[in-house]
Parts: structure tokens; sequence; C-alpha cells
């Protein structure tokens, strides 16, 4: 059984798409070098970010491991880079405001960025990538992806006027969830909206288990959840889910236009942005 992860770790998980828990697979040698060089490389920028004139860390490997993949990079401060930012917490801050639409930490750091395009350019349809630390867990896939192009793009004058909502919000949603796939680093589900023509993707939480969410599979349902919204639409691209409950009926979609702004978040007590 694995070690818990520590503060000052990152973990990646890499398996097939396809594959199941009790079925995984090889995975090709080139990819996973592919993908520690990214992640590593990623790393040492980020503390060169942080530490320009020296590097203040050292970073070793923490774990290996077989079915599923996996390996770890543990950061090591040095006694002159003790009071310095740790390199592996700032990734993880850039990581998750790329992933959740809040840009303003990667933008104001370009080869950071650039460090980022290069994990994304590693990645392998037919593999998952998930990205873990001690409190959080990103998966590192299409949506990422795009989500990284958006940060390069800020760069572009056209790109700065956003036509709709940017970042982040609790909310809810109505309408007829697909069947739940189980495969891969997370699970995921299509919410089809009351009207029939559009979907959201949903992200489920892992520790709920099969059991919890298969009754929910092709069922009217409300879901409730942190809806990222990545300024390209009225409606959020992906709904990283808390709780689902079931309807017998589903609401018309109400027409949100206009009425999610961009604005800042705050941070309250159950560690959950609202737009205020």
């Amino acid at each position: 059984m694995a070690s818990p992860i520590r503060s000052n770790e990152i973990r990646v998980v890499i398996r097939p798409v396809e594959a199941r828990d009790y079925d995984l697979g090889p995975i090709p040698a080139e990819l996973f070098k592919k993908t520690f060089d990214a992640f590593l490389t990623a790393l040492q920028v980020t503390d060169r970010e942080l530490q320009p004139k020296a590097r203040s860390s050292e970073f070793f490997i923490s774990q290996l491991a077989l079915n599923p993949y996996e390996f770890g990079i543990l950061e090591k401060r040095r006694p002159h880079g003790q009071n310095t930012p740790s390199a592996i917490e700032y990734f993880r801050r850039c990581a998750e405001g790329i992933y959740r639409s809040d840009y303003q930490t990667a933008v104001r750091h370009p080869r950071l960025t650039r460090a980022f395009i290069r994990i994304v350019k590693a990645l392998d349809e037919d593999f998952h990538v998930l990205a873990q630390f001690v409190d959080t867990e990103l998966p590192i896939d299409d949506f990422f992806g795009r989500q990284v192009d958006r940060v390069g793009a800020k760069d572009d004058p056209a790109s700065q006027a956003d036509n709709w909502f940017l970042g982040s919000a609790m909310m809810s949603f109505e309408g007829r969830l697909d069947e739940i796939d189980y495969r891969g680093a997370v699970w995921t589900g299509d919410l089809m909206l009351p009207a029939g023509t559009t979907h959201i993707e949903c992200v489920f939480d892992k520790s709920q288990g099969e059991d919890a969410l298969n009754p929910f599979g092709n069922k009217n349902v409300c879901i409730t959840g942190r809806a990222i919204y990545t300024g390209d639409s009225q409606l959020p691209e992906r709904i990283e889910v808390i709780s689902i409950e079931e309807r017998a009926h589903v609401n018309v979609a109400v027409d949100i236009r206009g009425s999610l702004c961009l604005t800042h978040f705050s941070e309250r007590g159950d560690e959950l942005d609202y737009v205020e």
C-alpha cells in the first residue's frame, strides 16, 4: 500500500483510458519518460521563478509503482531556500488556477506557462494522467490542455475581452445524466440540459464509490458542485460534482446571460469559491 502523500511531494499516475482498476496493462516507456521529464522540468522552472539567483530546492524520486504506473517527486529545501515559497506548493497553486479558470498567477510567469504547455504536449489520448498533491488531485486531461491554451492566449490582445464569465462558482444544474464512465483516473458523465441540445461534463468524487453513484446514471438529476466557466460560453465547461439528487422532472434551463460577470472570489470556511 502506498504511503500518504507529503506536503512537499507530487505524485503522477498514468493509466490506459480503457483500463479498469483490475486490469491496467503496460504503458509505453517513452510516454513515461516524456511525462516524468515534463513534470520535473516544470518543478525546476517553478523553483527558478521563485529564486532566480540560486536554486532553493532539490528534487528526489519518492515513489515508483506499477498497476497503476506512478511516480513521485519530493522537494527538499536547501538552507538558503528556507524563506522562499515551496516550488511544489506554488506549482500546485498555478495548476489549480489554470484548471479552474483563475489564470492570474500563471500569466505572471511565462516560463512556467511554457512548462505547462510541455506537460500537455506529453499527453497521449490513450492514457489518463492524474497529478496528486497532499490535499487535492487534478486530472491532466484534454480539458486541462484547453485551459493551458487559454492561458497562453492571454498574451493576445484579442483574447482579453471575454464575452462570458471566467472563473469558478458553486452552482446547481438540472438535467438528464448519462451513464457514468468509471474508467480512468477520474470518473465522468455528461449532464444533458432540459433543452436537449447542450451538455456539461461532470467529474465525480471517486471516494464515494460506484455503488453510491450507480443509481443516478441515465436519470433526471440535480447536480451541485464547482462549475468551471472558461469565458467561451454562458454555461460551464465542467462541473466538479459535490452532491447529486434524483428528480422526477427537471426544469427548463434558466438564461443566465449577464448574471455572472468578472469579479473576485472570496475563500470561505468550506474552502469553496463563491461569486460575490
